[in-house]
């Protein structure tokens, strides 16, 4: 995981790049017990890093996504507000223990602060390599897909808006018939039902789960596709979206979570349980042109705005504080 997921991935790099030695742990029997400082992902995996660091008297960094309300409608159970009161202490506790609490988005920072207490709250947005993910130089033959990126199983389905997108793309695809849809990633429990949703829908054959994908393919697709979709119900970040707009790709999402900070004026908007706001989307996409201009202005954005080099100076200034 440290290795094939981006924002682990970067800021393993970042660290790294800054002078530390890096120690990888992903479990409380690999804990270095000899460390200046732990550096943990996730506020419900941060216990074993907090009593170690308690113990020994070294400061304790906890970032990642919280998800205080996150989807509490849609998924019932997956937020801080719907889980058992033994979790709940638990979290709080991580929030007011951790010597820096390191949120990825402002959305994120704002609503848990302003609802749980937390100690020496910090923001620093999540970073895309926009040396990596940048827009292809040479002119493209146009394309003949839309593309997005998951895990399928059901609780990532349903919160990427994969159902509404398959929805929407029939729709598109009664009057565009030469067009696909490429779903990349890992193959989850529900793949078979939206398997069976395309087969019911009719566009079985042009709705295409090709599974798990090099990071050069991802490359070549966000640079390739008509657009983006991702019609999330919740983002603490919205990295992929981050990613294809970095490449100059055309994305349409929905206004929820962070998703608004990351894609600011270079979104096309829906409502995320609308097929209809979704198809109109698709179908505004493949009559309007868009110029290598417009890609350069989306990775400008992007590269001006959540930059690895921002991201390592913001994680600089932090763990320069507790030396």
């Amino acid at each position: 995981m440290f290795d094939k997921v981006e924002f682990y991935r970067v800021d393993i790099r970042i660290l790294k790049e800054l002078g530390h030695e890096v120690v990888l742990s992903g479990s409380p029997s690999t804990l270095d017990w000899r460390a200046d400082l732990y550096y943990c992902w996730w506020w419900g995996h941060s216990p074993f890093p907090l009593l170690a660091g308690k113990l020994r008297r070294k400061p304790v960094v906890v970032t990642g996504a919280f998800d205080y309300s996150t989807c509490r409608k849609e998924i019932p159970g997956m937020c801080y507000l719907d889980r058992p009161l033994w979790q709940k202490l638990v979290l709080r506790a991580s929030l007011r223990m951790a010597d820096r609490n390191l949120f990825i988005s402002r959305s994120e920072y704002d609503e848990v602060t302003g609802n749980l207490a937390v100690r020496n709250p910090v923001y620093a947005t999540l970073a895309v390599d926009t040396d990596y993910y940048s827009p292809v130089v040479q002119a493209q033959e146009p394309s003949d897909y839309f593309f997005t990126v998951t895990w399928t199983s059901r609780t990532n389905a349903i919160r990427k808006g994969l159902i509404p997108s398959i929805e929407a793309f029939a729709r598109f695809a009664k009057d565009n018939p030469t067009i696909r849809f490429v779903i990349a990633g890992k193959h989850g429990d529900y793949l078979p039902q939206l398997q069976e949703l395309a087969q019911c829908l009719g566009v079985a054959e042009k709705v295409q789960f090709v599974g798990m994908i090099s990071d050069e393919e991802k490359l070549n697709h966000y640079r390739n596709c008509l657009a983006y979709v991702q019609p999330t119900l919740y983002e603490g970040f919205g990295h992929a979206i981050g990613e294809a707009l970095a490449c100059g790709a055309r994305v349409i999402t929905s206004p929820r979570g962070a998703v608004p900070e990351v894609a600011g004026a270079f979104a096309n908007w829906v409502e995320p349980d609308s097929p209809a706001d979704i198809a109109a989307a698709m179908k505004q996409v493949l009559s309007t042109p868009s110029s290598h201009e417009d890609a350069m202005d989306r990775h400008r954005w992007i590269s001006g705005n959540y930059s690895i080099n921002a991201r390592r100076q913001a994680l600089k200034r932090i763990l320069d504080s507790l030396a």
